[in-house]
């Protein structure tokens, strides 16, 4: 009898166990079909809210001129409310009905997988010529070049530009960023290799064009390549032949290395000061026995009678060397005779002393100078 009831007990859990599974896994199924009708009644809503358009792309690289095909073409799928300018939804909005009198051309280089926009197409049966590649307003000039003036060929379309104007001895910038429109006859932008060429063609306003017209005429037109983003414009500073001479460091160098000082510099210097020093003090004997003379008269001799110191003899003339070309030549010229006071002033006078030492530091800083 305990044996019986034991059972029943064990058999009423596996039984309550059964009821709590199947009720578990009930549970389940009704929450994931609650959950998935919900879905499908909220996922239909926002299909209709935000509606999924298409834009035409290119699906190959197309350069200036190129007819535009159905291979070239395709359409993907464009979400949202703002769509490129301009922009084409269906390839048979670009085609029409594909003739040759109502095709498309490329007016610029369009990328792979770039919509495809109306002003970088042409109208329908319109080519694509240089004319309808113009901003409006503006006109194309073409100038000569060579392989130096044009840049060795590194100017291609798209490119802006630097003008220069040579004329006689002086160069100036006649235009500033100027648009490269087509180099020779090729005005594709996708054009990356360069080439020697003969002609390039720009795009400027109608007093460009005249500048650029006299500029040809007149002087010599070189090209100064700039960077593509570089939009700064600088001052026009005419450059003659005295500013060749003139020190100056290329834009970019990191750092310039100062030049050595000289080491007889000081030396000099120092010397510099001494004959500055010494030629007041000569001045200033000079004026002192000049001052002497002038209050104390020279004492007239007696007729007959010697002063006692024989005074110079004097020659009214004097030879003068004169050194050309190796070969040294001999001249002589009239002297004036000095005066009485001059005489005894030469006499006198004790500045031959200061006047060596002059005639030492002159040499001295010659020396040092060389």
């Amino acid at each position: 009898m305990e044996f019986t009831m034991r059972f029943s007990v064990f058999f009423s859990f596996i039984i309550a166990a059964l009821f709590a599974a199947g009720a578990v896994f009930g549970a389940r199924a009704w929450l994931d079909a609650e959950r998935r009708e919900l879905l499908m009644g909220i996922l239909p809503e926002q299909t209709e809210t935000v509606p999924t358009e298409t834009v035409v792309v290119a699906t190959g690289g197309i350069g200036f001129g190129e007819r535009l095909t159905q291979r070239k073409l395709r359409e993907i799928p464009w979400s949202g409310d703002i769509r490129p300018e301009g922009s084409f939804e269906k390839i048979a909005e670009v085609l029409l009905d594909g003739t040759e009198s109502k095709a498309r051309f490329a007016l610029t280089s369009i990328a792979v997988g770039e919509p495809l926009l109306a002003t970088k197409v042409t109208e329908p049966g319109v080519r694509a010529k240089l004319s309808t590649a113009l901003s409006p307003g503006l006109k194309a000039v073409s100038i000569r070049v060579n392989d130096v003036l044009g840049v060795a060929g590194f100017v291609l379309p798209g490119d802006r530009v630097d003008i220069l104007l040579t004329r006689d001895d002086f160069v100036d910038v006649l235009l500033q960023g100027v648009k490269v429109l087509a180099i020779d006859q090729i005005a594709d932008d996708r054009k990356d290799k360069p080439s020697v060429v003969r002609t390039v063609t720009f795009e400027v306003g109608t007093q460009e064009a005249q500048k650029l017209t006299l500029g040809a005429q007149v002087g010599v037109l070189s090209l100064a390549l700039r960077n593509l983003s570089s939009d700064e414009l600088e001052d026009n500073i005419r450059i003659t032949k005295e500013d060749l001479s003139d020190f100056d460091v290329a834009d970019g160098l990191p750092s310039l290395k100062t030049a050595k000082a000289d080491p007889n510099a000081e030396r000099v210097a120092d010397l510099e000061k001494q004959l500055e020093d010494m030629a007041g003090l000569l001045a200033k004997q000079m004026r002192t026995i000049e001052e002497k003379l002038e209050r104390k008269p020279l004492p007239t001799p007696a007729r007959g009678v010697s002063s006692g110191k024989a005074r110079p003899t004097f020659d009214p003339s004097a030879k003068i060397g004169v050194i050309r070309n190796g070969n040294r030549e001999e001249y002589r010229v009239d002297v004036p005779r000095p005066t009485a006071i001059e005489e005894e002033h030469a006499m006198k006078t004790s500045g031959s002393a200061l006047l060596a030492s002059w005639a030492s530091l002159l040499a001295a800083q010659h020396t040092l100078k060389e």
